[in-house]
């Protein structure tokens, strides 16, 4: 019997061991946020937005004033051309040459035009790329933080972009406190930016 109780306190002692190892080793608890919706809704986001739009828009009204441009010179092509074969007949040898060569010229000038236009537009579009790779490393960087805040806030050990994540529970999901802390943050810079007013000189004692 002796050895009964032995067996059955060692086994006790043992599950109490287990449980204890068990609450030593805490589950991390885990957050999901979604970062396209930080960066599409959050005021942050947009105003980084705004700026890759303006990349975007830069090129095309460039590509839109090198095609303006281009139409022109084909214009000019159009009319040589036009004209040679109106006045082909009555021209003489020479002048018919002449404006033959002019519209080589003019053909020549319009294929140099559009080729510099596109390697123009090719290192626009190349600057852009790398600016807006710097625009998304800069807006990261801000917002790391703010995540960061906001999973210590709410006591949560790893924060889990939704794009890994199968599925969701929304219970976890801290992608509207990270909006509204950025937007805290963003709406805050004015006024801690600001700097003070200039003190008023003291006016000059009247002799």
């Amino acid at each position: 019997m002796k050895k009964t109780f032995l067996t059955g306190l060692l086994a006790v002692l043992a599950a109490a061991g287990t449980a204890l190892a068990q609450d030593a080793v805490k589950a991390p608890r885990i957050a999901v946020i979604d970062m396209a919706r930080v960066s599409a809704e959050s005021l942050l986001g947009k105003s980084y937005a705004a700026q890759l739009e303006k990349l975007q828009t830069d090129i095309n009204a460039e590509a839109t004033k090198k095609q303006t441009e281009l139409g022109k010179l084909d214009a000019a092509v159009k009319v040589l051309q036009d004209e040679l074969e109106k006045q082909g007949a009555v021209l003489s040898q020479e002048a018919r040459e002449r404006k033959q060569q002019e519209i080589v010229r003019k053909g020549r000038e319009r294929q140099a035009f559009l080729e510099d236009g596109q390697a123009e537009i090719n290192r626009m579009r190349e600057r852009a790329q790398q600016q807006a790779q710097s625009i998304n490393n800069e807006f990261q960087l801000k917002v790391r933080p703010l995540v960061e805040q906001v999973a210590k806030d709410k006591g949560y050990d790893l924060v889990l972009d939704s794009q890994v994540a199968y599925t969701i529970n929304k219970d976890f999901d801290i992608t509207r406190d990270v909006i509204v802390k950025a937007d805290e943050t963003e709406k805050a810079k004015p006024a801690a930016s600001a700097a003070p007013a200039p003190a008023t000189p003291p006016a000059n004692p009247k002799p």
